[in-house]
């Protein structure tokens, strides 16, 4: 669908619009509108607009610059150059404008855990709300598909929904998608240590250090290429090593704790019902 009556919307742009099945709004993930848009200097989208206030723009908000540069404001201001991604939360005040020629491939979506989604990947990104995607052209060649099967209503609501997550994929570990042999070889010998000495004092500095990293800059690697912290990591591992152990031995509950690197009992008993949503006891009981 041609887009005639946008200003700054350039007349060779398109839009489409979707709306979900029942199915869809309960288990995918979905899109609501989309477009592929070239832009002049006149573009500046409101949230104030009757267009913002609609259910298909009530949403999440995804676009990939194929040319030129896209400002948005929410909390800040910030910028998309070609060949960067923004994510917007478009529940909340926004703005989008360009200064000049411009052009992008953008998605309205929501389902499934989008809200989760979209707060973890500003929560793993330092709340950055702009992206530099893998040179695969991975996300680009995903959008486009969704604009091209929704031109074509060729796309089904299950492909739609598996090329949505992978894209949210992508952008929460950016790592793991652009194939840095030093770095993850740099994380795969951190997992070695850390199973070498799982049952040892470890802290996040000994392990960086074992990497020749500084603590913050392993942090951030670890997260992005593993999806955990390393101090989680460390404490899931331990309490998998326990459940084996209460499971399969007769060992006490604090004799367990000590084994795994626990050195307080409680804290082991506080830890394991944390993540695990029984205590050790309850766990040897119902897996007997």
């Amino acid at each position: 669908m041609k887009v005639l009556n946008e200003a700054g919307v350039l007349s060779r742009s398109e839009r489409f619009f979707a709306t979900p099945s029942t199915t869809a709004r309960g288990l995918f993930f979905y899109v609501t509108r989309v477009g592929h848009y070239y832009y002049d200097e006149r573009y500046n989208f409101l949230d104030s607009s009757e267009v913002a206030h609609q259910e298909s723009h009530k949403n999440f908000f995804l676009a990939f610059v194929r040319a030129g540069t896209m400002y948005f404001e929410t909390t800040q201001v910030f910028a998309a150059e070609r060949g960067q991604v923004a994510l917007i939360d478009c529940h909340k005040p926004h703005r989008f404008f360009t200064t000049g020629q411009a052009e992008s491939m953008w998605i309205h979506f929501d389902g499934a855990n989008s809200d989760a989604f979209f707060h973890q990947i500003l929560a793993f990104r330092n709340g950055k709300q702009t992206f530099t995607p893998a040179s695969d052209g991975r996300i680009e060649q995903d959008m486009a598909q969704i604009i091209s099967g929704l031109r074509s209503a060729s796309m089904t609501e299950v492909d739609c929904s598996q090329r949505i997550y992978r894209i949210l994929c992508s952008l929460m570990f950016p790592a793991q998608q652009q194939g840095c042999v030093p770095q993850n070889d740099l994380i795969a010998k951190a997992i070695e240590y850390i199973g070498a000495h799982l049952f040892e004092p470890l802290s996040v500095r000994r392990v960086a250090d074992a990497v020749n990293l500084s603590s913050s800059h392993f942090s951030r690697l670890f997260r992005s290429t593993t999806g955990f912290s390393p101090h989680e990591y460390i404490m899931l591992h331990r309490i998998d090593e326990a459940k084996a152990l209460l499971q399969s031995t007769t060992l006490s509950v604090k004799e367990i704790a000590f084994r795994v690197g626990y050195h307080s009992e409680v804290n082991f008993i506080t830890a394991f019902t944390r993540k695990t949503g029984s205590s050790p006891t309850q766990f040897r009981r119902n897996t007997l």
